[in-house]
């Protein structure tokens, strides 16, 4: 099937709301297309099988793209991290050895089961839940960082799909992964970003280099890593 040449306008963001599956006719078209481009094939994969890997990507990214974008959201991260972090203070003051009755602490830091614990072993046991306290504040304190987690013009659904195309690539195709403008990969994320998006034609140049960067890993150099 021709496609246009031109690319749609860069910068669309697709929202959890945006994200619909095409019709079902469209939806065929895309994953034939993708079928195509994903040739030759690996030995003794079938069309079937091909086939049935694109619809499983794309069932798994209308999935997905909206339960990451909640997952993720910095807004939702940050305020459950702070009512956390102050519960936690409390819990921190209220279960120290010092201000805890010995009974109700005793019953707090022994074991399930087994012998009767020393004073020792309350104490190391009190210890323990007191740095476990501490590194959940630690991570409270990171996701309250306003550069925590994912920018707000992030796109899930762009990256998502360059990610999947990588995945059928890898599994299908003997076709070799670059970033080139026209090649397999970054058409076939183009073509998944338009299943779950209903926008033809988008570039993600952007999203498929950051997935080949992710995957090839820091590069070192003479300035060392980035």
């Amino acid at each position: 099937m021709a496609r246009r040449k031109h690319l749609a306008r860069g910068g669309v963001h697709v929202r959890k709301s945006d994200v619909s599956l095409s019709n079902a006719i469209r939806r065929g078209e895309i994953v034939k297309e993708i079928v195509d481009h994903l040739r030759p094939w690996k030995d003794r994969v079938s069309e079937a099988t091909v086939t049935a890997e694109v619809n499983r990507e794309l069932d798994m990214l209308l999935q997905y793209v909206p339960r990451q974008a909640r997952w993720s959201d910095r807004t939702r991260n940050r305020a459950h991290a702070q009512k956390l972090d102050g519960a936690l203070r409390e819990v921190e003051k209220l279960t120290r050895l010092a201000s805890t009755p010995g009974y109700l602490a005793f019953l707090l830091f022994s074991p399930r089961s087994g012998p009767s614990p020393s004073i020792s072993d309350i104490e190391h046991a009190s210890q323990t839940f007191a740095a476990e306290l501490n590194r959940m504040r630690k991570v409270c304190a990171l996701a309250v960082d306003p550069r925590f987690g994912f920018h707000a013009n992030y796109d899930h659904a762009k990256h998502l799909s360059a990610q999947s195309a990588h995945v059928l690539m890898k599994g299908m195709s003997e076709k070799k992964i670059t970033g080139t403008e026209g090649g397999g990969f970054r058409t076939i994320a183009s073509l998944l970003y338009e299943a779950i998006s209903g926008l033809p034609d988008t570039d993600l140049k952007r999203s498929c280099d950051s997935v080949l960067r992710n995957i090839r890993g820091p590069q070192t150099g003479t300035h060392g890593s980035q």
